[in-house]
């Protein structure tokens, strides 16, 4: 399954294939395959890959479509409980 894949060290998004949700049991790094025909290990970004989401990532410039892409996946947090 192709899919988005996007990091801080990337140059804006690309897509990638796929391979696996993670590595194993107790590593929980994505597993995908590139266009260079390697495997890689990934603690980045993984996007469902549709028309609409690239549209919206190319209409913002590279260097900014990380801090956009980890506005909308990463979960707001103030503190763990709000009774102690």
């Amino acid at each position: 399954m192709n899919v988005i894949h996007i990091t801080p060290s990337t140059a804006g998004y690309e897509i990638v294939k796929l391979i696996s949700n993670a590595v194993n049991k107790t590593n929980s790094l994505t597993v995908i395959k590139k266009d260079d025909g390697n495997i890689y290990y990934t603690g980045g970004f993984i996007i469902k890959d549709t028309t609409q989401i690239r549209n919206i990532l190319d209409s913002i410039p590279k260097g900014e479509q990380y801090k956009f892409v980890e506005d909308f996946k990463v979960e707001p947090f103030v503190d763990y409980f709000y009774e102690k």
